[in-house]
């Protein structure tokens, strides 16, 4: 095999090859551990196959690309916020809440019903919403 060959038997596979300084780190499923044995045979045209696939997007006018080390899937992407006053981000989430009743999904944030719920009670307030958009009640 080609080391582009073994690249794409490994991702055929359901496997993931990824660049980690000078080494391989791999993923490859139990039905394809063969793979293995031909990653590390091929491993330095390997690598250098890898570091041409790994190429940056193109950037904006006004964006300069500092660092491109792409990680290796799956990525958890996490939202955050901190509330410092829960009156007011209950207020305004009630609105939000009102809005996507009322199918005014921009006025609600692009929030689902649920997720507002779930917002409210991670402030202390657990409501329950007796006229949904599936019809049925949610807490």
């Amino acid at each position: 095999m080609t080391p582009a060959e073994v690249i794409d038997a490994v991702y055929g596979a359901g496997g993931l090859l990824v660049l980690s300084g000078g080494r391989i780190k791999y993923t490859i499923p139990k039905t394809a551990s063969w793979l293995v044995a031909e990653v590390s045979s091929q491993r330095e045209d390997v690598c250098e196959l890898l570091r041409e696939r790994v190429v940056s997007p193109p950037m904006p006018p006004g964006i300069r690309l500092l660092n491109w080390k792409p990680k290796a899937p799956p990525i958890a992407i996490i939202q955050v916020g901190v509330v410092t006053d829960v009156n007011q981000f209950v207020a305004a989430t009630l609105l939000q809440v009102r809005a996507r009743l009322e199918g005014k999904n921009f006025l609600a944030g692009n929030w689902s019903l649920r997720e507002l719920v779930d917002r409210l009670d991670q402030v202390g307030m657990e409501v329950m919403v007796e006229a949904s958009e599936s019809g049925g009640l949610q807490k």
